[in-house]
């Protein structure tokens, strides 16, 4: 084991201490020889053996656990500093207990704010918050002492709330007093960010761009005084001819004597000089050749403003000298742009589109003398027959002449192919239509007739009529109108439209065949069911048909879609079925096998449960046999007679809901005349009820003569 040797000194504290402390470090309270006060730490925590002075207050001594960590300049300081005559307990942790307030309270008490404790005096600190606040310090002003601009308002006092935020609140002076330009007498804005900068005073830039008047070209490269020489800024005149009007004035080449001021119509900022006219602007617009042409060209006469625009104002001499073929002569317009263009003026070339004779197909390769060697150009005739007489005489397939053709000659040929030449049978009263359209124009037209052939189908189809077999069209006095069976797409299997007879085919009768009903050769013949069907009508028996008379219009109850589960409609009788009724089998009620004269009143079909009835009795009580008055189709138990509009309520009012059975009421049950309202409501409490009441007296008939209605009264 180690042995530890003390100094003399160090014994002699030990026994002082000793004599002081507690086991467990310094003691409470303070002595003579104890200048920690209230402190209770082990002396290991800030002192050494080697060394009693100076303690190790800074790296052995537990400060951050006391709330208040010594960090920067606080780690160096003296513990005396703080803790004055080295009292260590509620020392104040509060910065301005041991910093006095130079800003007199305007900041408030929270220094870390603004100071760190690494230096009190710490700017770059001071900056960061000052971006906090609604003016953060960016490029010059972050360089500035805070006096400069808080200017003390007493003695070591700085002055912070309600400092100017804007340039001119520390500035002005500086605005009145710059001369070049003078801000004041030009009556420049005050809002100084509009020309500087945060990082710079000087070398003030103005964004133009902000004005009426933005720079653009050379103007970049102008001086103010340029410009603003006349020191006018406010108002100035953004118009060209504001400033160049002596280049206006002194221009030759042209004369701009009588040009408009506005210089941008030609001229550009970028270049003055070789300025281009946008002739597009003007009602002459340039193209083609026009566009390389020069000013002198057009305007050597120095006429600019109300120069005609017509072509022939220039091309007079063209026009005059013009002779393949001689416009002059023949009159031809002086409109030149009717067939010449700006890009080249020879080889003009006519829009004959735009006359009244359009060129189309085979007419837009002929030139121009194949139809005007006459030199007729207006006036000519459009008729084709007019270049076309000659063909049309010689034609002979079919003889044009001799067939009295018209001349319309585009009713068959086009400019196209004036050959295979296609009559448009659908301009005539007989439009073509199926096999028709691929039949050879002699095919109906072998007899050389084109005009007024009979446009009737039995015109051509007359043997086909009479050689007809299945069926024999002409003994049976067929229509002649082929059309109503057949249609020029096929001839064979013609289809009759029954639809146009009186006798529509429906359901079962679509399918059948047309010997199926005509076997008999005959087709004019009654409409009726019954014509057909007669056998079947005979011979049914469910139910027998004949036997019960019924009558012989067989879609009463019988249909084409379905012969047989034929469905009566009762509803046209006098007995319409509801209810119950409706799904009953017609054995139900007809099983005696009688349908006509059929007694409808209930009674007839159900007098045997009237007289089975007995709750009530319907016969003992000599009940009326006509059920409906209780019963209904929809339901035959649970009958509801109308009691309370004939006699007393007893469904509704204060008795509604108080009986069960007619008996409760009705004592006699052959006899519904009598009731009785005492076995319900007792004589003590109706006796209570009626004191002092004239003529009362406890009987049912008294009871019904004071309540009619069942009501108190």
């Amino acid at each position: 084991m180690r042995r530890l040797h003390l100094t003399p000194a160090c014994v002699r504290v030990s026994l002082l201490l000793a004599a002081t402390m507690g086991a467990s470090g310094i003691a409470r309270g303070q002595g003579a020889d104890n200048p920690h006060g209230a402190l209770s730490e082990s002396c290991s925590t800030c002192h050494r053996p080697d060394a009693w002075k100076p303690a190790r207050i800074s790296t052995q001594f537990k400060h951050a656990e006391r709330t208040f960590p010594l960090d920067g300049a606080h780690g160096r300081t003296a513990c005396a500093s703080c803790h004055k005559s080295l009292v260590f307990g509620k020392t104040p942790a509060a910065c301005a207990s041991c910093h006095s307030d130079v800003h007199g309270g305007e900041l408030g008490t929270e220094c870390a704010r603004c100071h760190t404790t690494r230096s009190f005096t710490d700017m770059a600190s001071m900056r960061r918050a000052h971006d906090l606040t609604r003016f953060p310090l960016r490029g010059a002003h972050a360089a500035v002492l805070c006096e400069t601009c808080h200017q003390p308002s007493a003695p070591g006092k700085l002055h912070f709330i309600g400092q100017p935020v804007t340039c001119i609140g520390c500035h002005a002076t500086t605005f009145r007093q710059v001369k070049a330009p003078d801000h004041l007498a030009a009556k420049f804005s005050q809002d100084c960010t509009n020309c500087h900068g945060v990082n710079s005073w000087a070398n003030a830039k103005f964004d133009h761009s902000t004005t009426r008047f933005a720079l653009s070209g050379a103007h970049r490269a102008v001086s103010c005084a340029g410009c603003h020489a006349d020191k006018v800024y406010t108002g100035k005149p953004t118009a060209c001819a504001s400033c160049h009007q002596a280049a206006l004035a002194s221009a030759v080449s042209p004369p701009h004597g009588g040009f408009p001021a506005n210089c941008e119509n030609c001229h550009t900022t970028a270049q003055w000089m070789g300025a281009t006219f946008n002739h597009a602007t003007t009602q002459f617009p340039l193209s083609g050749a026009h566009s390389a042409a020069t000013c002198v060209s057009c305007h050597g006469d120095g006429v600019y403003k109300g120069k005609p625009t017509t072509c022939v104002s220039c091309h007079q001499r063209d026009f005059t000298g013009a002779l393949l073929p001689p416009h002059q002569s023949l009159g031809f317009s002086n409109v030149c742009s009717t067939c010449h263009t700006t890009s080249t003026w020879v080889g003009g070339t006519y829009d004959h589109s735009t006359a009244p004779f359009p060129l189309s197909g085979a007419h837009r390769a002929v030139a121009c003398a194949s139809c005007h060697s006459d030199n007729t150009y207006r006036g000519k005739s459009m008729l084709c027959v007019s270049c076309h007489q000659t063909k049309y005489s010689a034609t002979t397939n079919p003889p044009h002449a001799a067939a009295s053709f018209p001349t319309t000659c585009e009713t068959c040929h086009s400019t196209t192919d004036w050959t295979g030449s296609t009559f448009n049978h659908a301009a005539t009263q007989f439009p073509l239509t199926g096999a028709h359209l691929t039949a050879l124009c002699t095919s109906c037209h072998g007899d050389g007739m084109y005009k007024g052939k009979p446009t009737a189908c039995v015109a051509c189809h007359q043997q086909s009529y009479n050689a007809s077999l299945l069926p024999p069209h002409q003994s049976l006095g067929f229509s002649t109108a082929c059309s109503v069976c057949h249609t020029t797409t096929r001839w064979q299997g013609g289809t009759y439209d029954h639809n146009t007879t009186q006798l529509p085919l429906t359901g079962a009768h679509l399918a059948l065949s047309c010997k199926d009903c005509h076997g008999d050769g005959v087709y004019r013949r009654p409409v009726l069911c019954l014509s057909c069907h007669q056998a079947q009508y005979t011979a049914t028996t469910s139910p027998p048909h004949a036997a019960a008379g019924f009558g012989t219009i067989c879609q009463n109850c019988h249909s084409t879609a379905r012969w047989t589960a034929a469905v009566f409609n009762h509803s046209a009788t006098p007995f319409p079925l509801t209810g119950a009724h409706v799904p009953l089998a017609c054995s139900s009620c007809h099983g005696d096998g009688v349908y006509k004269g059929k007694p409808t009143s209930c009674v007839s079909c159900h007098l045997a449960k009237y007289s089975a009835t007995t709750t009530p009795s319907h016969s003992a009580a000599q009940f009326p046999t006509t059920c409906e008055t209780c019963h209904t189709t929809a339901t035959w138990l649970g009958a509801t007679f109308d009691h309370d509009t004939k006699y007393f309520p007893i469904y509704s009012g204060a008795h509604r809901g108080k009986w069960t059975t007619c008996s409760g009421c009705h004592t006699s049950p052959t006899d519904f005349s009598a009731f009785s309202c005492t076995s319900c409501h007792g004589q003590t409490q109706t006796d209570a009820s009626h004191k002092g009441k004239a003529g009362y007296a406890y009987t049912s008939a008294k009871c019904l003569q004071c309540h009619p209605r069942g009501s108190a009264g």
